[in-house]
């Protein structure tokens, strides 16, 4: 299991004499097992891609602490740990080096020869592509080869960083599909992560909302969601300024259910089901 407990992380803006930080994750908790399929969804800009960077262990927390099958990751286990996370990021093309053929990619998480053509038959990949540099491939080929890698690493949880978005629709329902199948008796964790709140729904057991860097919503079902957030994630549109309350809730400029409290006082993630946990007052 992987297992975030109350991560922080932020990052460094503005030049030398200017400089400030930014909080990008905010005591942020959860997990993912293997043989789960998992989802993380929420708009541009709600920590997505640094959340995806600290699970897969490319980078640690500035507080809280990750687990990975129980034991605490650290700087001095770090580096040995990362291959049990494989990363599959948005744009595939810029995850291979171009100067490498798609042979020696491979030959990097795996020298053999069988595995190598055991896992291009799994991700459908024609043998007569190896000599090809990334380059020479389409959109869905390069993220099948990026898929390939993953699998050779025998890595045990995968994590898709917005995987389908540089990718035509055809070329999106057959890596979907084929990801499906890779995973058909559940013998990885899949993590996704993405802003398309259809495609999340359709391929997770459980999401996890998050917005401005916090966990706002957890729930099995997106067809009942409690979170005022969710809700306009989900019809696509969010009415209102965004008047950012430091002190309080951070949707509270949005929030058409907005109180008082919710300006001064900051909501805690509470559970409301046996799956279900949401942050905010009106469930109070």
């Amino acid at each position: 299991m992987i297992e975030l407990k109350c991560v922080y992380k932020k990052y460094k803006r503005g030049l030398f004499f200017s400089k400030s930080y930014v909080d990008v994750l905010e005591g942020v908790s959860l997990y993912a097992k293997k043989g789960e399929h998992l989802g993380i969804i929420g708009e541009s800009g709600a920590g997505k891609s640094t959340l995806s960077r600290v699970l897969s262990l490319l980078e640690l927390p500035d507080k809280g602490k990750v687990y990975i099958n129980g034991e605490e990751i650290t700087r001095k286990n770090i580096s040995k740990k990362r291959g049990i996370v494989g990363m599959v990021f948005q744009d595939p093309s810029t995850s291979l080096d171009p100067k490498m053929t798609i042979l020696s990619t491979l030959r990097e998480a795996s020298a053999n020869k069988d595995e190598i053509d055991k896992v291009l038959c799994e991700v459908g990949l024609r043998k007569e592509l190896l000599n090809k540099r990334p380059y020479e491939l389409s959109g869905g080929e390069q993220q099948r080869v990026a898929i390939a890698r993953v699998l050779l690493a025998n890595s045990e949880y995968f994590i898709f960083d917005e995987f389908t978005s540089a990718l035509d629709v055809s070329t999106q329902a057959k890596i979907i599909n084929l990801l499906c199948n890779i995973n058909k008796n559940r013998d990885y964790g899949f993590i996704f992560v993405s802003h398309d709140v259809k495609l999340i729904g359709f391929l997770s057991d459980r999401v996890y909302v998050l917005y401005k860097g916090r966990v706002v919503e957890e729930t099995k079902d997106l067809s009942d969601v409690k979170h005022p957030y969710t809700k306009v994630l989900l019809k696509g549109e969010i009415d209102g300024s965004d008047s950012f309350v430091d002190a309080g809730c951070s949707f509270y400029g949005f929030c058409p259910y907005r109180m008082e409290k919710c300006m001064k006082e900051k909501p805690e993630l509470k559970k409301i089901g046996e799956y279900e946990k949401v942050r905010c007052f009106l469930y109070d």
